[in-house]
């Protein structure tokens, strides 16, 4: 049982590193680094140059992931068949992999399209979380659970992180969309745009400052979290720690962001600003998943028992 939680929690970290990753392709345009899919200028091995050896690199992380998410829903299935939560999770993962390939492929196929780019993006967050879901669960199992008092408490926590999490799904999405369609760099100065703080009748420039009020508007849910995760601090010894990192990593989050237009993208940048993203995401699914995995297994607890067939 504790070999499935370290694999999946394994799983969750090569995840996190493979959205650096992919992020690392399209801050150095290495998307179409290998023109084909599955192979790479119509080869297993990739040629010598930079842009096919990192995207290369990509698609082999990649791979990594889908096999350690399978090997995840494997020992799931042999030690946790009793606890459908973590279960169900390991189990999804696995086709939700899958899809991001399919993703992987068609943005290939389809020479980046804006729009693929960022759905792609927004699954690889979801994957974490369903990963986080499976290794958070197989811990809960394995230390017996939440006194009462910590279940409703992890429970109005979850209620307020997962609000954020379904606003900041928002954010992920036009932000991936920005990072292909050029309009990233349409607003020259932060937080004005090119001397104003209203966009110009540019399209990319209306994308590009939507991006920043709506990153503006995440730290009401966020904050809001926040707040509830600080008042549990007492029953929850997670809480106040959580509630510290999502603070600072939305700070931290927004610095780069402002950075990333003062000095027009760098790559290392453009890199830390998507990685500070997925780790407030992870952050906030951590803090989410206590008080649901509790609720599903309470409710796991109160179906009532099948009525035997009178002998």
């Amino acid at each position: 049982m504790k070999a499935a939680r370290t694999v999946a929690l394994v799983t969750c970290a090569a995840t996190l590193v493979l959205i650096g990753v992919g992020v690392y392709v399209r801050a150095t345009g290495s998307g179409l680094g290998c023109p084909d899919w599955p192979t790479c200028h119509g080869g297993v091995v990739p040629p010598g140059e930079r842009q096919a050896v990192i995207e290369f690199t990509h698609r082999a992380v990649a791979a990594l992931v889908g096999a350690l998410a399978i090997a995840t829903a494997a020992l799931a299935w042999r030690s946790f068949r009793h606890a459908p939560a973590p279960l169900w999770a390991a189990l999804a993962a696995v086709p939700l992999v899958g899809v991001q390939g399919g993703l992987g492929a068609l943005t290939v196929a389809r020479e980046l399209p804006p729009e693929i780019v960022a759905t792609h993006l927004l699954l690889a967050v979801v994957i974490l979380s369903v990963m986080a879901a499976a290794a958070l669960g197989m811990d809960a199992e394995l230390r017996g659970g939440m006194a009462p008092a910590g279940r409703a408490a992890a429970l109005r926590v979850a209620r307020r992180a997962g609000l954020a999490l379904a606003f900041f799904a928002v954010v992920v999405w036009v932000g991936g969309w920005l990072g292909e369609s050029g309009a990233a760099t349409a607003c020259e100065g932060w937080p004005a745009c090119n001397g104003g703080i209203l966009p110009g009748a540019d399209d990319q420039q209306i994308a590009h400052m939507a991006h920043r009020y709506l990153a503006a508007a995440l730290a009401v849910p966020l904050a809001a979290a926040a707040l509830a995760m600080w008042r549990e601090r007492a029953r929850l010894p997670w809480a106040a720690p959580a509630a510290s990192a999502v603070v600072a990593l939305y700070a931290a989050q927004v610095a780069a962001g402002a950075l990333n237009v003062w000095y027009a993208f760098p790559d290392g940048l453009t890199v830390t600003h998507t990685m500070l993203a997925a780790s407030l995401w992870l952050t906030l699914s951590a803090a989410a998943l206590p008080g649901f995995l509790a609720l599903a297994g309470e409710r796991r607890g109160a179906r009532p028992a099948r009525a035997e067939a009178p002998a």
